[in-house]
């Protein structure tokens, strides 16, 4: 039986693609097959970060959305625009009550999870730099970030401020910028990487505990446990990790891929590893004998820049074969742009349709009417009573309310505003009238 798992792959291609693990149509055969069960085009530029917990996946890119998706009802849930730059992190807190991004535009944002309301803004994270890696503890009390100033910063979630603050420019191990920042599950270590090194820190003593030279660049680290982890490098090999061996012990390479590993990650005994070629694998953890089982791969046609892993045990053991996506009716000017954005391929896409369409078309077209009213309006008051979205945004505290009228409060006030008489109807909408009683 195929395990219960999911794989969310973002690409440059600005798809958000998703595979199943399905058993094969062959009962000669013993290899699983990857099957593709939706292929999402939200985003206007490549997406950059995904994340996933629970039932929600997340995923952010250089067009500065976030966009948030139910994975119970498979629908979008929410678009948060409350960065002005590019989301180059995202990760969700562990209980599920937040969710924290970082972005090119120095901004490190906490999201309610549920609300999705901005509760926390630091513009400055990072002395007003790029934001490049946020980690959350597995406590979610705490929380480590990586930025352009070269700085690790220590975050205490519970009073919303930085802990403590640790100068990376004085390691020369690490390199001009390093990576691959993840906690171990226990959280009891963290990992940091330089151009040919990857170091275990002990997160109680603030020292190396672990240091591993690699024959490649790290890329990407995922933890198997609170002892072993795995790295993927940039030469198509994984490297084997733990914390048990030696301070200086050489760790175990595994072959992979012919490519540049991607990313990687790990859920219940299970790793996807997806290289820059598009080679998506999935493989079997013998933790005991550090080996690697290859049991399903195939190409995802696009260029990856992310992954994650879903766990569908939690929907109820649901199969690609019994699952289906709901494909709801869009208007005919949106249907065709969204069949010329699909990539040409042998094999037919699945996309995930959303309820909110209907609500900004109708939005869209009540926008005219709303015009001509407001005009009238603003020559009767001497100033405007909205204030500009660049004022919310310069106002932490007002940071609740941007998305709190996002919700369709315009509707409402558009309707107060409506004069009793009009002099001079658009000839658009008199010739509407004509129209009608002539019918």
């Amino acid at each position: 039986m195929p395990p219960d798992i999911e794989i969310i792959v973002g690409t440059y291609e600005e798809f958000l693609l998703g595979y199943q693990l399905v058993a094969p149509e062959d009962a000669s055969q013993d290899e699983s097959q990857l099957k593709q069960t939706f292929a999402d085009k939200s985003h206007a530029g490549s997406i950059k970060s995904v994340a996933v917990q629970g039932p929600w996946v997340a995923s952010g890119g250089s067009d500065d959305r976030i966009f948030i998706y139910d994975m119970r009802t498979r629908k979008q849930a929410q678009i948060l625009l409350s960065h002005a730059g590019t989301v180059n992190t995202l990760v969700f807190s562990p209980d599920l009550t937040h969710l924290l991004s970082g972005s090119a535009d120095g901004h490190m944002i906490a999201t309610r999870v549920g609300s999705w309301t901005t509760e926390g803004d630091w513009r400055k994270a990072h002395a007003g730099q790029s934001v490049s890696h946020i980690s959350c503890h597995p406590s979610s009390k705490l929380a480590l970030s990586l930025g352009g100033d070269l700085v690790l910063n220590t975050w205490n979630l519970v009073k919303g401020r930085v802990a403590y603050k640790t100068n990376l420019k004085s390691k020369r191990t690490l390199g001009s910028s390093p990576e691959c920042l993840s906690w171990s599950t226990s959280g009891d270590h963290f990992t940091l990487s330089g151009p040919l090194l990857l170091e275990v820190w002990d997160i109680k003593t603030a020292n190396v505990v672990r240091r591993a030279k690699t024959p490649s660049k790290p890329i990407c680290v995922g933890w198997l446990n609170k002892d072993d982890c795995l790295v993927g490098l940039e030469n198509g090999s994984i490297a084997w990790i733990s914390i048990k061996d030696e301070t200086e012990a050489a760790p175990k390479v595994i072959p992979a891929h012919a490519a540049r590993v991607k990313d990687l990650a790990y859920l219940n005994g299970y790793v996807a590893t997806v290289s820059s070629s598009g080679e998506l694998k999935v493989w079997k953890v013998n933790v005991e004998r550090r080996e690697l089982e290859e049991i399903a791969s195939t190409n995802i046609d696009c260029r990856p820049t992310s992954l994650g892993l879903l766990d569908l045990s939690q929907f109820g053991n649901a199969r690609p074969q019994e699952q289906r996506i709901k494909i709801e009716a869009k208007s005919k000017g949106k249907a065709e742009s969204s069949d010329a954005a699909k990539p040409a391929a042998p094999r037919g896409f699945v996309t995930i349709e959303y309820e909110q369409d209907e609500k900004q078309e109708t939005k869209v077209e009540a926008t005219p009417k709303s015009t001509n009213k407001q005009k009238q309006k603003k020559q009767k008051q001497p100033a405007p009573q909205e204030s500009s979205e660049e004022t919310d945004s310069e106002e932490e505290d007002d940071s609740d309310d941007f998305f709190e009228d996002s919700d369709g409060s315009s509707a409402d006030e558009s309707r107060k505003r409506r004069p009793q008489k009009r002099k001079q109807p658009n000839a658009s909408f008199s010739s509407k009238r004509k129209q009608t009683k002539k019918k």
